[in-house]
């Protein structure tokens, strides 16, 4: 297909474009420690529409939304992703069809409780102007009509800051330079995951503005007859699934990301190495184990399924190499039980047990909570490292995360019965959950407007399901049927 460009800016069958740290719209990808590659949702959808369908080549580099912003209006560029239709932006750019949705939110500091009040839209619009609190905003960017409002009166000016990217704005807010950031859900939840900031920052649940998003064309040079095509090309990409795919790819592995961000789900994450080690060391102290060995027990449960999920992905770094925390928490939990089993008052302890049986069914409980905090975490490698079908390697990461670390340990322990491969529903259990998740994931990528409630939600419905659904197996001792058994 052979489209024209108006203007002498662009080059023939060159699109002049450009990009800003924008994640997971727009940013850059480690391929390797001295790799990058430019990618996002936005990015691949322009390269689908312009170069694949439309046969353009697309340059993107990087540049300021604002001087984007006049670029475009200049004819410097040609097009723009991630943009807010406004009156203004009208008189120098041309608006394609909106190809998705942007909500704006609020991020404060989690000290500050009269910025807190103003996460909630409807404080912040009946209370922001009468308050001495400051703005931090990116120079060109829209927030809706209430903030444009607001900067815009002279009377303001010492209320508001502007910065150069939403990583700046962010810095600014840390540093206390100013009290509320409006940035795009995503964008911020990204920001907040990435730079663990949870602790420090807090964001708003509920958007103050939301709008459509689209593409803008320079009036100077394009035309309209390119944004016909445009919009048509994207509609063909949305009709044969190429859209979703690519959602999928960029926009879940966020949502999912900011979840696993969450101070619940990093409880959740503790509580699930907590348990898998304990029950190595219960394990430990059954079978006459040492120290070490009691620290490889622990480890196993804790680790080894994850390891082994991150090399069959070709992940960049495995996850317990991302952070000390859970092997803190794995080498702690070890030393405190062999300190604490060995102080007179608390000998008597192991025997106690042993006749009660309950040191058993706490190894099966224990085991339980692990399996259900780890099945998730399968799930969301899988979509974050891209394995297709995802239906198929969910529920495959799940059971490997959740269920293949207890399997190596029995193995080590020299376990000949190897409970977690012949008689318990263990692995089968991480699957089934596993499955339900990557079943929703992929469904929800087809929905017009993606919400991290929704996933959150289905986080937390799969980690009790999985949960309830190993307890009910051991309380009723439901087995797993053996492999080609006689009728």
């Amino acid at each position: 297909m052979s489209l024209s460009l108006s203007g002498s800016a662009s080059e023939q069958g060159v699109i002049q474009g450009g990009w800003y740290p924008w994640r997971p719209y727009q940013y850059l990808e480690e391929i390797n420690f001295d790799r990058r590659q430019l990618t996002g949702l936005d990015v691949q959808l322009f390269r689908e529409v312009f170069e694949k369908e439309l046969g353009f080549i697309l340059k993107l580099p990087q540049v300021t939304w604002n001087i984007h912003q006049e670029d475009i209006r200049q004819g410097i560029r040609d097009v723009a992703g991630g943009a807010f239709a406004t009156p203004q932006r009208e008189r120098y750019a041309y608006f394609s069809t909106p190809y998705r949705s942007e909500d704006i939110i609020l991020i404060s500091r989690r000290s500050e409780p009269n910025a807190v009040a103003m996460l909630k839209p409807e404080v912040f619009k009946t209370s922001f102007l009468d308050s001495n609190l400051r703005l931090g905003v990116v120079s060109g960017y829209y927030y809706g009509e209430e903030i444009d409002t607001f900067i815009a009166d002279p009377s303001n000016q010492r209320r508001w800051t502007s910065a150069g990217s939403h990583l700046e704005n962010i810095q600014n807010l840390i540093k206390g330079r100013v009290d509320l950031v409006p940035i795009d859900r995503l964008v911020g939840g990204n920001l907040l995951w990435e730079e663990s900031l949870n602790r420090e920052l807090i964001a708003g649940n509920n958007y103050i503005f939301s709008g459509p998003i689209v593409a803008l064309f320079s009036r100077a040079s394009t035309s309209p007859e390119l944004v016909t095509a445009f919009d048509q090309a994207m509609q063909r990409i949305k009709d044969d699934g190429r859209y979703n795919r690519i959602v999928r790819d960029y926009l879940f592995p966020s949502l999912l990301g900011m979840t696993a961000g969450q101070p619940w789900f990093f409880a959740l994450e503790t509580i699930g190495t907590a348990a898998f080690a304990f029950s190595g060391v219960l394990l430990a102290w059954k079978d006459r184990f040492s120290i070490f060995g009691a620290l490889v027990l622990a480890s196993l449960p804790a680790f080894g399924g994850g390891i082994l999920r991150d090399l069959i992905a070709n992940a960049g770094q495995v996850a317990v190499l991302q952070s000390t925390h859970n092997l803190i928490i794995v080498i702690a939990l070890v030393l405190l039980s062999h300190i604490t089993m060995r102080l007179p008052k608390l000998r008597g302890i192991p025997r106690l047990l042993s006749k009660t049986h309950f040191g058993e069914n706490a190894i099966q409980a224990l085991d339980a909570i692990g399996l259900a905090t780890f099945t998730v975490t399968g799930v969301i490698v899988a979509v974050e490292e891209q394995c297709y079908p995802l239906l198929l390697w969910g529920p495959v990461f799940s059971a490997m995360t959740g269920a293949g670390g207890a399997i190596i340990r029995d193995v080590v322990r020299g376990d000949a019965s190897h409970p977690t491969l012949r008689r318990e529903l263990y692995a089968e259990i991480s699957l089934l959950w596993g499955l339900v998740l990557a079943v929703f994931i992929s469904l929800y990528a087809n929905s017009n407007n993606i919400y991290p409630g929704p996933i959150s939600l289905a986080v937390l419905v799969t980690t009790l399901g999985c949960l309830f659904t190993r307890l009910f197996a051991i309380h009723y001792k439901i087995k797993a049927s053996s492999f080609m058994q006689r009728m």
